[in-house]
């Protein structure tokens, strides 16, 4: 006896309602698989199936039917042939399957609809892109902008900007400290080498501004922004501190001359 997976979906309403042809499909399944002397080994509903990108119960169908080596019926295939989702997730699947009111779409023939789903999304996609961009072009505020938007939500809103807060500014300074890195990675190495030479951080700063080198600001270096570019680089090498350096206020900003830690 020929077994079968027999899967369902079903869209509810606003009002919470379930349509009734849940009962139709469930009712066009029995009559396939009784004409052809099989047994449905297990039913599968799909909940609020309007238009997603995501079908669980189709994987756990498809699973189902891997398992046991049934064939997956569906009760109404209907507009879903035209979700790129769903059409792919059949034709990766590779399980026979048969739909009870298309006969044309089969195992075999999926491919096609799955390429058609797919043009059909990317067109959608393309003309809402175009149809935001003009409304904003047109000074129409658009998603969070919108007024009204947090009228009665107010508190979602401000633990949204606390939550983010933190992380959006240790990623902003992050940022600035790569962003520096990459300015003077040209200059770093000549400056590393100055101070294994036992050269001050003033005595580096004065030699890069003599060779006509300028800070991303455009002024010139200074023994402060000297010590500062060492502490950002990842390695350094250690040198003893040269004498006339140890009275220095500058030592206290690093006290290790080579400025080796990472900020």
């Amino acid at each position: 006896m020929k077994l079968y997976v027999a899967y369902y979906w079903q869209s509810v309403k606003e009002d919470g309602d379930v349509p009734a042809d849940l009962d139709s499909q469930r009712t066009a399944v029995e009559r396939l698989v009784s004409y052809n002397g099989g047994r449905i080994a297990s039913e599968h509903t799909e909940e609020d199936c309007s238009w997603r990108s995501t079908w669980p119960s189709l994987g756990e169908a498809i699973a189902q039917a891997k398992r046991v080596g049934a064939t997956l019926v569906i009760g109404k295939v209907d507009r879903l042939v035209r979700n790129a989702a769903f059409t792919a997730s059949l034709q990766q699947s590779g399980v026979e399957f048969v739909c009870c009111d298309e006969n044309n779409v089969h195992h075999l023939t999926i491919h096609m609809f799955a390429a058609l789903a797919d043009k059909d999304t990317k067109r959608k996609s393309a003309s809402t892109k175009a149809a935001l961009s003009a409304a904003k072009a047109r000074g129409v505020k658009l998603g969070s902008a919108r007024e009204g938007h947090w009228e009665g939500r107010e508190d979602r809103r401000r633990a949204g900007i606390s939550k983010g807060q933190p992380k959006a500014a240790k990623a902003a300074a992050e940022a600035r400290r790569k962003t520096a890195r990459e300015a003077y990675s040209g200059l770093m190495p000549g400056i590393v080498a100055m101070r294994k030479e036992g050269l001050t951080m003033a005595e580096i700063a004065e030699r890069i501004n003599a060779e006509g080198h300028l800070t991303r600001a455009g002024k010139p270096f200074s023994a402060s922004m000297i010590v500062r570019l060492l502490q950002r680089q990842p390695t350094a090498p250690a040198v003893e501190p040269v004498a006339d350096f140890s009275d220095s206020p500058l030592l206290r900003l690093c006290p290790d001359p080579a400025g080796v830690a990472e900020t």
